[in-house]
C-alpha cells in the first residue's frame, strides 16, 4: 500500500512537471505574439512624412534672377529628429525637419542655377535655410499641407518666413509635395530674397 502511494505521488509530480513546463512553454508564446503584435501596431500607426522629390519650376513662372555675387545655402536645422506633424485617430505623422530642409536647398540652388545666379559653397554671401513648420490636414474632399519656411542672411541683416500651403483630393503625398513646391516658388518670386542676393 506504501509503495504504491509512492508510485502515484512520482507520477503526480512527473506529470505536475510536464504540465508546468507546457504552461510556461504557452506563457512564451503568448507574450512572443504579443510583442509581434504590439511591434505591429505601432509600425502601422506610426508614419514618418517627406517629400517624394523636387517638382521642378518653370521659367514662366519664375524667370532669370539677376544676382551680381555668388551665394550659399545652409541647412539650418541643425540635429535629424522626428517631429510630430499630425495625429488622426490611431495614427501619428512625423517629419524630420532637418531632411525637410535638405530636399529644400537642394532644390533651391538647382533652380537658382538655372536663372544664372552663381551658387557656390566657398561663397561668403550665406543664407541659412530652415523649415519652422509642417502640419497635415483633413477635410472633407482633400488632404492640406502647410510649410513655413525661413530664409535669412547669416549675418543678421535680413530674414522671411515663406509658406507652402496645398491641398490635394488625391493623396497625403501630392499634398506634400505641392505644399513644398509652392513654398519654393515664393522664396524664388521673392522681389526682397532677390535684392538680398545682389547686395
Amino acid at each position: 500500500m506504501h509503495v504504491r502511494t509512492e508510485a502515484q505521488s512520482e507520477f503526480k509530480t512527473k506529470s505536475q512537471n510536464k504540465e508546468d513546463k507546457k504552461m510556461a512553454t504557452s506563457r512564451k508564446l503568448v507574450l512572443t505574439l504579443l510583442v509581434v503584435i504590439l511591434t505591429f501596431l505601432f509600425s502601422a500607426c506610426s508614419h514618418v512624412m517627406i517629400p517624394r522629390g523636387p517638382i521642378p519650376v518653370k521659367m514662366d513662372v519664375v524667370g532669370p534672377i539677376n544676382a551680381n555675387k555668388a551665394i550659399s545655402l545652409q541647412n539650418d536645422v541643425p540635429d535629424s529628429k522626428l517631429t510630430i506633424i499630425a495625429s488622426q485617430g490611431y495614427h501619428k505623422y512625423y517629419a524630420d525637419y532637418r531632411a525637410w530642409t535638405g530636399l529644400i536647398v537642394n532644390q533651391l540652388e538647382t533652380e537658382l542655377r538655372s536663372r544664372g545666379v552663381q551658387v557656390s559653397p566657398d561663397s561668403q554671401d550665406v543664407f541659412k535655410v530652415r523649415v519652422e513648420q509642417t502640419g497635415l490636414y483633413w477635410g472633407s474632399f482633400s488632404t492640406r499641407c502647410v510649410v513655413n519656411v525661413r530664409v535669412e542672411r547669416k549675418d543678421g541683416t535680413w530674414s522671411r518666413s515663406f509658406e507652402g500651403n496645398n491641398a490635394s483630393p488625391m493623396s497625403l503625398y501630392r499634398a506634400i509635395d505641392g505644399a513644398v513646391y509652392k513654398a519654393v516658388v515664393a522664396i524664388l518670386q521673392d522681389r526682397e530674397f532677390m535684392n538680398t542676393m545682389s547686395r
